[in-house]
């Protein structure tokens, strides 16, 4: 899996320059949050992406001022996977989250946190156990 450090840097690469000239950290952290869900969307099948932006941009709604902002929302998410797949269709990592942490007023380091592999198989392991123990005791007399 590759590091902190170079998810964080891919994230800069495919983001054209929507992490540039931010104005705060919340917008910051709002760009970062497009980023990571257009880079999650990308680790999925070209179909299956198209339904899961779909869904996105549908939840977007209430909080969009306008219809236009919806579309270019969708518009830059289409643009930053094209650059994901582009730039690095072999990195299938998916992102938890990004978060933007405020090295001066004007700079950013960015904190990439991963869905831990390990920990996601011993909680499947658990249920499984789970799942097979309710089963034998249903069927006990």
């Amino acid at each position: 899996m590759p590091d902190n450090e170079n998810i964080s840097q891919m994230l800069v690469d495919i983001s054209d320059d929507l992490l540039q000239s931010v104005d705060n950290k919340k917008e910051m952290q709002s760009r970062l949050d497009i980023i990571v869900t257009a880079w999650n969307m990308s680790l999925h099948p070209r179909v299956d992406r198209q339904l899961k932006l779909k869904r996105f941009i549908r939840k977007q709604k209430s909080f969009a001022p306008s219809k236009e902002a919806l579309k270019s929302l969708e518009s830059e998410i289409k643009k930053i996977i094209k650059h994901k797949i582009n730039l690095y269709p072999d990195t299938d990592t998916e992102l938890v989250r990004a978060e933007a942490v405020e090295q001066t007023s004007d700079s950013y380091e960015i904190k990439v946190y991963f869905k831990d592999k390990e920990e996601e198989a011993k909680q499947q392991q658990a249920q499984y156990t789970i799942t097979r123990l309710n089963k034998e005791m249903s069927n006990r007399p």
